[in-house]
């Protein structure tokens, strides 16, 4: 890739990015009511939309390169063990008992990936992916982020054809969020911050496919600030009810 052009981002940069824009996001959904300010309220949320393609993204890249699958598969499990009291309860009361987070959903799209690279058969392969998807409708951005992590996956070497694919991807999720408004009755601009999606095009194509710099802190700044802000978030509703 060309590290010469004027703006460029490393991957480091994105996660940075990615972070900021899940608590820009969270602070809107958890602390802040639409009836507030729809303008703000909106604009929080469509800037949150960055995070899950990016981190989708680079799930995609990391099993690609990863040194050992079993050591990042064993990470995601645990780290997604350790966040789901955090994520419970930031949403308490409203969530439900088949709701999980995130990091849960990435553990699932790298069950996915192996499924994919592993079996042989092409009919169970098949199987096995869209059995793993659908197992993935019980975890945050369920569904959406595990097709995400396989068009990335699948087109790898080929950036023009991954971003394609995922903008088609988002295209069916926003007119499948407007469907899902208008058929329950509501406005069907509801839900139209969801386009924040396409936020990360611009971020994929400012990549330069450099790691950035090497620390224990890059490497786990994301696994830790992600239950940590969710705890923080439960708690400052808790104190301020």
């Amino acid at each position: 890739m060309d590290h010469t052009k004027k703006l460029s981002l490393d991957r480091n940069a994105l996660k940075y990015i990615a972070v900021i824009a899940m608590m820009i996001d969270h602070i809107a959904m958890y602390l802040l009511s639409p009836a507030f300010s729809i303008p703000l309220y909106a604009s929080m949320r469509t800037i949150g939309r960055l995070t899950a393609p990016i981190m989708c993204f680079f799930l995609a890249s990391g099993f690609r390169y990863t040194s050992s699958k079993k050591k990042y598969g064993q990470r995601l499990f645990i780290f997604a063990l350790i966040s789901q009291p955090a994520y419970m309860f930031a949403h308490y009361p409203h969530l439900k008992l088949d709701d999980f987070n995130m990091i849960a959903t990435l553990f699932l799209c790298f069950i996915m990936l192996l499924c994919y690279e592993s079996i042989g058969n092409k009919i169970l392969k098949w199987l096995a992916v869209f059995a793993v998807i659908a197992v993935s409708a019980f975890c945050d951005w369920g569904m959406i982020a595990p097709l995400w992590v396989l068009l990335f996956y699948i087109y790898r070497d080929d950036l023009k054809a991954q971003l394609i694919a995922f903008s088609t991807a988002c295209v069916l999720t926003v007119a499948s969020d407007v469907w899902f408004c208008v058929s329950n009755g509501y406005h069907w601009y509801g839900e139209l911050w969801q386009l924040g999606v396409f936020l990360a095009v611009p971020m994929f194509l400012l990549y330069d496919g450099r790691g950035g710099r090497k620390s224990g802190f890059s490497k786990w700044f994301f696994y830790i600030v992600y239950p940590s802000h969710l705890a923080a978030i439960g708690l400052i509703r808790l104190l301020t009810k």
